[in-house]
């Protein structure tokens, strides 16, 4: 089933491993393949992963892109997943980890992004109202998960 994506003026998109950067006017593509596609406001880079969940998003995205490297993002992602496991998280925080995991397990690497979104305002919300580090839940100095 074809995919219709209408891109706002100067909008980049990712389709497969190519970016695409619209012009200066209102665009439509038709992607008639199976491709990973993502807008460029749902691409989090290497350098903003700055929390262990944005760094968890990263690690789903990367695999969602590449799927025939998704088995090297494994290891980074299980270990981000423990760390932010092991804090104390409420309900709610462990039900969207869960939700994430099932679908990464499943292969549905784009909705694992959009509940991974979820996971990130949970944690922004649960640092806005003290209960977290200003690093977010799980980092230390140097960027990389706490040892907890």
């Amino acid at each position: 089933m074809p995919l219709k994506v209408t891109l706002r003026p100067n909008e980049k998109i990712l389709v497969g491993t190519a970016v695409i950067a619209n012009g200066p006017t209102k665009a439509e593509l038709v992607i008639l393949n199976r491709v990973p596609v993502l807008r460029q406001k749902d691409i989090i880079t290497e350098k903003q992963a700055d929390t262990a969940t944005k760094k968890l998003y990263h690690a789903i995205l990367n695999m969602y892109i590449s799927p025939d490297q998704e088995r090297n993002f494994h290891g980074l992602y299980f270990l981000l997943l423990q760390k932010i496991i092991e804090l104390p998280l409420d309900v709610e925080g462990l039900d969207l980890m869960h939700e994430v995991s099932q679908c990464v397990i499943a292969g549905d690497h784009y909705r694992a992004l959009k509940i991974c979104r979820k996971l990130i305002e949970y944690e922004e919300e649960v640092i806005r109202h003290g209960q977290g580090s200003d690093q977010g839940l799980s980092t230390d100095p140097e960027g990389q998960p706490d040892s907890a």
